[in-house]
């Protein structure tokens, strides 16, 4: 059996600690919509056992008893501890639509460069889902369905390699509205606890207003204050106060979404159009983060440029995870167009250890 078997893990989902056991193995049958014991392959065959096991779980003992019953992949013990990703935006600020764009160019193994990264879907039924629901519709140009979570759930996980480095990365997706609901008494924020890094996200639309709406950039820019009065973002405010000790030791990107509407303003339209091929450049990652920061502080968007002064280490991004607007039949009439997606990810990535980066602190001020 598995030789880690003795191994202390922590849940990402119910933040418990145990003691791994798998002794009672078990499958999913999509058909009954329920977990039964694990049925072995009759002639033991490893080879056999091991695609078996890829789909077989373990239920988590949740010994705090504050959550319903949930289960983790037999394989989760195979790898190091997990890094648990939060996404922290507002309402309708692209997240899901990012993180898709993500997962979809992580697994085609597209814009990963030289970093050597391969990665897999950890949950098999898991992924099935998730692949049917928003990677299809992403892939199919339609707009993805709006966050919707239960207390404790995830949007994904998946397992990554990179050199000697073995980690599941799960990512959090919580809908804006549920940081605000003092209700339900944080339950379905409470994954911000076991954050290993954090993925904040802002659309330059929302910020940039003046520049989303003119008909002319170019003439904006010669205006004194082209800026509207700043966007204060009470959703990552929330977030980092639920963060322990407000975060600050973690590795964390800010991700300005839909930055397609900035095409033509300087300096976006630079590092919309500069292509790091999979590289993780500590030169690049400080100069787009200078530029993406000063644009935001023109914005008075102080909530964001608090995360650059108060996160150890911290980069800031233009991307654009659809490339275009959705049209009024929730259909994008020119296809998805992701651009610079990878760039967030594997600089968050390198922060947290999982990759290579030349120099660590260059990502840093």
């Amino acid at each position: 059996m598995n030789p880690l078997a003795d191994r202390v893990i922590t849940c990402p989902t119910c933040l418990d600690t145990f003691g791994w056991n798998d002794t009672e193995l078990l499958q999913y049958s999509v058909e009954e919509g329920r977990y039964s014991a694990a049925v072995w392959p009759d002639d033991g065959n490893p080879d056999k056992v091991a695609d078996a096991r890829s789909r077989w779980y373990v239920r988590c003992p949740n010994p705090s008893q504050d959550s319903p019953n949930h289960y983790l992949p037999a394989t989760y013990v195979d790898y190091d501890d997990p890094l648990v990703i939060a996404l922290v935006g507002r309402p309708l600020s692209g997240k899901t639509h990012l993180v898709v764009a993500m997962i979809r160019a992580l697994l085609a193994g597209s814009e990963v460069g030289t970093t050597e990264l391969s990665a897999k879907a950890l949950d098999y039924y898991q992924h099935v889902t998730f692949k049917r629901k928003f990677l299809d519709t992403f892939e199919a140009g339609k707009k993805l369905p709006a966050t919707i979570n239960e207390s404790g759930s995830h949007l994904a996980w998946l397992a990554v390699e990179s050199g000697g480095v073995k980690r599941p990365i799960v990512f959090f997706d919580v809908a804006g509205e549920d940081f605000a609901k003092a209700g339900e008494n944080g339950r379905h924020t409470r994954f911000l606890v076991a954050a290993g890094a954090v993925l904040f996200v802002e659309d330059a639309p929302h910020v940039l207003r003046s520049f989303a709406e003119s008909r002319d950039l170019q003439r904006d820019l010669s205006l004194s204050s082209p800026f509207g009065a700043g966007a204060t973002n009470e959703f990552v405010q929330e977030a980092v106060q639920r963060l322990p000790n407000g975060g600050r030791h973690l590795p964390a990107v800010v991700a300005l979404t839909k930055s397609d509407r900035l095409r033509y303003l300087a300096p976006a339209d630079r590092w919309l159009r500069h292509d790091p091929g999979g590289r993780v450049d500590p030169a690049d990652l400080v100069a787009e983060s200078r530029d993406v920061y000063a644009l935001l502080h023109r914005a008075n968007a102080a909530s964001l440029t608090k995360l650059y002064r108060d996160f150890r280490s911290c980069t800031m991004h233009f991307v654009s995870a659809t490339g275009g607007a959705v049209g009024e039949d929730n259909q994008y009439r020119s296809g998805i167009r992701p651009t610079r997606v990878m760039v967030p990810l594997l600089s968050l990535l390198a922060m947290a250890g999982v990759i290579p980066m030349t120099r660590t602190e260059g990502a840093r001020r």
